[in-house]
């Protein structure tokens, strides 16, 4: 039985007496081609059957192989975690959802695997989903537990811790969504005020300045005066 993987399990254990092929996909949450191809894969080994009945749709059930695998699959579901499990809980903890990638981790056969994995699904330690093909898996609080870990926080806790933080960033006494709120903007003509301020500014500065002229024509006129009369006392004075 090498050949069993844990998928297997999960799509015999969604196909039951009214199980056609052509409405298999939503039940894996997968697209029609993808759903068909793993149904193939389930008859080439042997665990399902097809029943066609042309123009109506072809019913999918399971054969004696199929129905061995579930029992077995049921049976083993119910027995005591090993630490076989809980390093599988402890694997999926880490990062590893996929079971491919569990099974490059702990190096175990894929029939054994499947049968570990539906042991933890089966007492509530993990949970499993179908997405696009591929099952990934996710471990409830209880496997979480089993495994050593903390619990990841629920969704209320999150929203709680939010709402605390939200109070810590406001100010005493105000909502925190009021201390959040946005600073006001500036008035339409701040620009403009600024415009403004640096012309009168300017106007100031030349005002200074034209106010001061005549006292630096009068001193510069007098520097030319002594300097002229100094140039006519050196030339004509000393002859």
């Amino acid at each position: 039985m090498d050949e069993l993987t844990f998928q297997d399990l999960a799509l015999l254990e969604k196909i039951g007496e009214d199980t056609v092929l052509e409405k298999f996909g939503p039940r894996i949450n997968s697209a029609f081609f993808d759903a068909a191809n793993m149904l193939g894969t389930l008859k080439q080994k042997g665990f399902i059957d097809f029943k066609s009945s042309y123009p109506g749709p072809t019913e999918v059930f399971l054969t004696e192989k199929g129905k061995g695998v579930m029992a077995l699959a049921r049976e083993r579901g119910v027995q005591e975690l090993d630490q076989l499990d809980e390093m599988i809980l402890k694997k999926i903890a880490d990062g590893f959802k996929e079971p491919r990638h569990i099974q490059e981790k702990i190096n175990l056969r894929s029939s054994d695997l499947a049968f570990h994995l539906n042991r933890v699904v089966v007492q509530n330690y993990a949970s499993y989903a179908f997405r696009s093909g591929r099952i990934e898996f996710s471990l409830t609080d209880e496997g979480y537990k089993r495994a050593g870990y903390p619990s990841p926080a629920s969704e209320e806790e999150l929203t709680r811790e939010g709402d605390d933080a939200a109070e810590i960033m406001g100010a005493p006494g105000r909502p925190a969504a009021a201390a959040m709120e946005p600073l006001p903007s500036p008035p339409a003509h701040h620009k403009s005020a600024v415009k403004l301020d640096r012309e009168a500014m300017r106007k100031a500065k030349m005002e200074y300045y034209v106010g001061f002229m005549p006292r630096y024509l009068l001193t510069g006129l007098l520097a030319l005066v002594l300097i002229a009369l100094g140039i006519y006392y050196f030339f004509f004075m000393k002859r």
